[in-house]
């Protein structure tokens, strides 16, 4: 769909709530104090004592920018609609204002209103409406819109013909004009996405090695990693279908860190948080180990709108950090309410994950005042995002109606979706609503019982990686769920629902023996709910059925073990997952990776 490929990236922002004024054609010196009012504002995050300090003059910049909107400033108006994007349900409000900045000639407005509503209509004349003020914004030099219209003659959308020759124009023109993120999508161009008649490997690994050189955050991942770790870029498919001609790049970790620090001698956001993670991991060789400097270029990058350096930072805030677990020193004290400034500037940054984290803040009162319908409304916005706990918890609040109305069929397809992600939890939560009657399932309990095995297969995969963790991490979490399962399914059994609509039930106390032994194997028999129930099936089956039900519970952890192997060879040879310091305490209730490194693939 046009939503997911046309990419609206402003240039290198100014400030870190995404507003450049060097973009702007002739700013009033109105807004661009209010804008530089924000970005000195945003520099006091992550320093406590200026916190209200920092709120106030957010508050007060934000409140004049909306004064210059209403006045007709149109560089005002686009500001209002960009900072209302961040917000649910401010939709119309946006429009009203990139319509307003449009109409008096605001380049960055007419690009992101075409992109509305280019997106949001299925209708082709509707698309081609869009298309059309992303076209007038890029005839006009904005090099947004001309990456934006590149990507729409690259593809065939909204009724425009695939062009490549013009995308590779509007392209080049962009790149000229130095947009590192338009000689990045080049460089993609001529490594493959341009078809073969464009393919040409040789030029563009070069404007990949320029893309990352003049800051593009993609191309310097993609470029650093290949450094770091060796690998290939382009080459195309042969008969077999097999990968021929690649141009191959050998590890040199030494030009990797040469190039971030270059990029971070220019105030690079991502080659600051490149470096941070140099310093934060060591290169053997290289770079020696360095906590302090590491942080430092965190906070650089954070303060440069990099959400990874921000949410970085929010997770050591947030747990703590202390290298050695033998010391008495404690690198950085936890400090919900600077974890929390940190998470929110990765959240504004669309950072799914972020938007989680501050979700459970607001739910538990940490660092802010406790606000249900808040914590709702963040964990929303990443459940809409993709990630699947907060998918999790958007079912357990409609369920339970904290912060939202009480909806058991929206909880139950939350659960789904949750559980279609891969998390056990929701797999878990989906059987328990499915089992209680709350769909119109035509077997309720078959269905159930299917992801309660999901349940608890997913649960033991998460249980492998906890115990293989350096150090090993609390697989409690994983484990309660397992027993939960494991206890559903044997009341299922034991309840004997497995019969033809209308029979009589039916209780196969052999099978539930089965599973309330290995729910009570998981405790070591200090679950008394478990034990109760196995006590209770044991005596139920005689010494037959109970030698039979001991090989069926030896079979299945062999299957278990079976489908932990699978996935983690279909995962392939996953990195080390070693944290580079131990947390003061355990994490209440965040969630996400906290490394600093990304993954993206050359074509």
């Amino acid at each position: 769909m046009l939503q997911n490929l046309i990419a609206i990236k402003l240039a290198v922002m100014a400030s870190a709530l995404g507003l450049n004024t060097a973009e702007w054609s002739k700013p009033s010196p109105a807004i661009e104090a209010q804008v530089q009012k924000l970005e000195n504002a945003i520099k006091l995050v992550g320093k406590q004592e200026k916190a209200d300090e920092m709120q106030k003059d957010l508050n007060d910049a934000s409140a004049e920018i909306k004064k210059l909107a209403d006045a007709g400033d149109k560089d005002a108006q686009f500001a209002m609609g960009l900072l209302l994007s961040n917000q649910q349900g401010q939709m119309d409000k946006v429009v009203e204002y990139y319509s307003a900045a449009s109409k008096q000639g605001q380049l960055q407005a007419m690009n992101n209103l075409g992109y509305i509503i280019a997106a949001s209509s299925r209708d082709t004349e509707k698309q081609k409406e869009g298309v059309a003020l992303i076209k007038k914004a890029s005839d006009g030099g904005l090099n947004a819109a001309r990456r934006n219209m590149a990507q729409i003659y690259l593809n065939g959308m909204a009724g425009e013909a695939r062009d490549v020759n013009a995308a590779e124009k509007l392209l080049i023109t962009a790149s000229e004009a130095k947009d590192a993120d338009a000689t990045y999508m080049l460089s993609q161009l001529y490594l493959g996405a341009g078809g073969p008649e464009k393919q040409s490997d040789a030029k563009g690994f070069e404007l990949l090695k320029k893309a990352a050189k003049d800051g593009n955050a993609t191309a310097l991942d993609t470029l650093g990693t290949l450094y770091l770790q060796g690998g290939s870029v382009g080459g195309k498919a042969d008969s077999k279908g097999e990968k021929v001609g690649a141009i191959e790049v050998k590890p040199d970790p030494k030009a990797a860190v040469a190039q971030f620090e270059e990029l971070a001698k220019a105030n690079n956001p991502v080659g600051l948080r490149k470096m941070g993670g140099v310093y934060e991991q060591g290169i053997e060789g290289v770079v020696a180990k360095d906590f302090q400097k590491a942080v430092e270029y965190y906070v650089k990058a954070a303060q440069g709108n990099d959400a990874l350096a921000q949410f970085r930072l929010g997770s050591m805030y947030d747990t703590g950090v202390q290298l050695d677990p033998k010391s008495d020193k404690i690198e950085i004290v936890p400090n919900a309410g600077v974890a929390l400034s940190y998470y929110k500037l990765a959240a504004q940054n669309k950072m799914a994950i972020a938007s989680f984290n501050v979700g459970i803040f607001y739910e538990q009162g940490r660092g802010v005042d406790k606000d249900i319908q808040k914590a709702f409304a963040y964990y929303m916005q990443a459940a809409q995002e993709g990630v699947n706990v907060a998918m999790q918890k958007i079912g357990d609040s409609y369920i339970n109606g904290a912060g939202t109305i009480k909806d058991p069929v929206a909880a139950a397809g939350w659960y789904a979706r949750s559980a279609a992600a891969g998390l056990p939890e929701g797999s878990l939560r989906y059987g328990v609503v499915i089992e209680s009657g709350l769909t119109d399932k035509e077997n309720p309990f078959h269905i159930a019982a299917d992801y309660y095995k999901k349940a608890y297969n997913g649960a033991a995969v998460l249980n492998a990686a906890a115990k293989e963790a350096t150090p090993p991490r609390d697989s409690s979490q994983s484990d309660a769920i397992g027993l939960e399962a494991y206890l559903r399914l044997g009341s299922l059994f034991a309840r004997g629902v497995f019969v033809p609509k209308g029979d009589a039930p039916k209780p196969d106390w052999q099978r539930a023996y089965v599973f309330f032994k290995m729910a009570d194997d998981i405790t070591g028999g200090k679950n008394k709910i478990a034990s109760e129930a196995l006590a209770q099936a044991e005596a139920k089956v005689d010494p037959t059925q109970k030698k039979m039900a001991e090989a069926q519970i030896k079979s299945m952890n062999d299957e278990i073990a079976a489908y932990v192997k699978q996935v983690k060879d279909k995962a392939g040879a996953t990195e080390s997952a070693t944290p580079a310091a131990t947390a003061v305490r355990p994490t209440t209730g965040t969630s996400g990776t906290s490394g600093t490194k990304t993954k993206t693939k050359t074509k």
